[in-house]
């Protein structure tokens, strides 16, 4: 019985970090939405991308083609409207665009992007000199020297370029996780210190209260029940953090949107929490002691308030899976 109420302790945190996580989301997809951080970050990593040895770049060139600029789209907000800058490229576009880009700069030899692997080759070799006319010399150094068949060749150049991009978006990928991780764990600091989410006192009223652990199972339960059945709430809160398209975002955020609101639902039906300042009271004589345990107990939930919503999906699901085998275990115990 231990064992399973201390579980239902756990699985009552886990619902509430996850409640915290998925307002931390929101918070950061707003906070991307209108600082535009996630665009950006695309923008700097191709500009250094097509940087050249004059301290100058390819960049605006690239983003002012139509093939980019098509990717461009407005957005409402009320009385004006506001463009916002593509959050996503796929390596299709920029290997074309970057060729199409590359027509203007060859004098008297436009590349073309349709012609043999040695035709672009050549192109390249004309370019003026700089660091990105020498990474597509390597690329084509690395096609030559991998691929024997010389009618290979202009798809594994094509294919290079789609590596050499992604590589470089995974590195922009991480900067914004960084810059991602940093958001959630001061909108933890907000959250946590403004409703006083003390870990410590949480977890004590739980383990008291069995009609409070009951129906955080039972919001837990719900919870796994949904994403089972709708695997993209899931998916798309994984994806947030990689290379999402805007809509893709949109569509996350009105899907937690929806599910915080199911979470609060449940949870209105059955149980209360020690939330809130209004009704702490210090104990005297032990003051000290008494904010030492507080602060630990906000310490701790900001900490698990940081490691953002996916983590307490995950963990949810496996902490539901082991409790529902320890309770019928438990019964089956019982039945002997």
């Amino acid at each position: 019985m231990n064992i399973l109420a201390s579980l239902d302790v756990l699985i009552g945190l886990i619902v509430i970090y996850l409640v915290l996580g998925l307002a931390c989301t929101v918070i950061n997809e707003w906070i991307d939405a209108t600082l535009h951080v996630r665009a950006a970050q695309l923008r700097k990593g191709i500009v250094k991308m097509l940087s050249t040895n004059d301290g100058k770049s390819l960049g605006d060139a690239f983003f002012n083609h139509p093939l980019v600029k098509s990717l461009e789209r407005d957005t409402n907000y009320g009385l004006f409207t506001r463009q916002d800058k593509p959050t996503y490229i796929s390596n299709r576009t920029f290997r074309e665009t970057l060729l199409n880009i590359l027509k203007n700069v060859v004098q008297g030899t436009p590349i073309n992007v349709d012609g043999t692997f040695e035709e672009i080759e050549d192109a390249i070799n004309k370019l003026p000199q700089s660091d990105l006319k020498e990474q597509l010399q390597t690329l084509i150094s690395e096609v030559k020297r991998n691929t024997k068949e010389t009618a290979d060749r202009m798809a594994a150049f094509q294919k290079a370029i789609d590596q050499w991009f992604d590589e470089s978006m995974e590195r922009t990928s991480d900067w914004y996780k960084r810059r991602v991780q940093l958001w959630t764990f001061f909108s933890a600091i907000v959250f946590c210190a403004i409703l006083n989410v003390d870990t410590l006192k949480i977890s004590q009223y739980l383990w008291q209260n069995p009609e409070a652990r009951a129906a955080y199972v039972k919001a837990a339960d719900a919870i796994i029940q949904q994403t089972s059945s709708n695997s993209l709430v899931l998916d798309s809160l994984k994806k947030q953090l990689s290379k999402g398209d805007s809509f893709q975002i949109i569509r996350a955020k009105q899907q937690l949107d929806s599910l915080t609101m199911h979470i609060r639902t449940q949870l209105a039906q059955g149980t209360s929490l020690p939330l809130g300042w209004e009704m702490e009271q210090t104990p005297k004589g032990k003051e000290c002691s008494y904010w030492l345990k507080k602060l630990a107990g906000l310490i701790i939930s900001i900490g698990a308030v940081s490691a953002g919503a996916p983590f307490w999906f995950d963990m949810l699901q496996k902490v539901m899976n082991i409790r529902s085998a320890l309770k019928v275990k438990t019964i089956g115990g019982d039945n002997n």
